[in-house]
């Protein structure tokens, strides 16, 4: 009698017979997860731990110039995210609505809001890149429409008040280190995962007036360098929302 071969086995033989035994139970043990992305803001502490005051959406703070500084309007523009694996694998965020114009004034060290989602093989995840960019169609103002980041207020020391507006349309992409971001380990999703996990994208509002004496007048290329190092050097990851 003739014994057949399922059909199963024959599709099988050929990837048992090209594959090693451990890249195959790798495959075999490879599971996925869901990563939920979130934006928000922060402040830094002054010396006796407390954060920016608020009123309303409006920020307030003194920066290192002792220039009171009143941030009455504050827009970043997220246009994409990807979570870049610790062997170099990527997955893109897909974005719920597009891209992002973030009210900073209502995300500022307490809220967040939602980006999107997406699903990732198990493993590390050592880097999360994040691209600023301009957009007209999610502006919440006309006057922010176009830009990636948007900035008005005034800053008061003494008798002196001046008033700036900031903007820029620059596009500019920032590679924000998560490889420690879960007590000194990579962000990871398990082969057991089991429920979303959540990553929340953070930008600093006070670090964009570091340095800042109001009282010299800045052009635009010193506001679009102060942006682009504040956004590169003060983005920053945390797990949760």
């Amino acid at each position: 009698m003739t014994r057949r071969i399922p059909l199963l086995a024959t599709l099988l033989l050929p990837t048992l017979a090209l594959g090693s035994g451990c890249d195959l139970f790798d495959q075999l043990q490879q599971r996925t997860g869901i990563v939920d992305v979130f934006a928000g803001s922060h402040g830094t502490r002054d010396e006796a731990g407390n954060l920016p005051t608020r009123n309303g959406q409006q920020l307030i703070f003194v920066n290192d110039m002792g220039w009171e500084v009143f941030v009455n309007e504050a827009y970043i523009t997220t246009n994409a995210v990807t979570l870049t694996a610790c062997d170099g694998e990527r997955f893109d965020v897909e974005l719920y609505w597009g891209p992002l114009a973030e009210i900073l004034g209502q995300t500022a060290d307490t809220q967040s809001s939602g980006i999107g989602g997406v699903r990732v093989d198990s493993g590390n995840y050592c880097d999360l890149l994040v691209e600023f960019a301009p957009t007209a169609e999610t502006s919440p103002t006309a006057e922010a429409s176009g830009t990636t980041v948007f900035l008005k207020g005034s800053a008061v020391k003494g008798e002196e008040r001046v008033d700036f507006l900031w903007s820029t349309d620059i596009e500019l992409d920032v590679t924000v280190d998560i490889s420690e971001v879960e007590a000194g380990k990579p962000f990871n999703i398990s082969k057991d995962q089991n429920f979303s996990k959540k990553l929340t994208v953070s930008k600093s509002y006070d670090r964009f007036f570091v340095g800042i004496d109001f009282a010299d007048t800045l052009s635009q290329d010193d506001i679009e360098a102060l942006i682009v190092a504040t956004l590169t050097d003060d983005t920053i990851a945390k797990v949760g929302k």
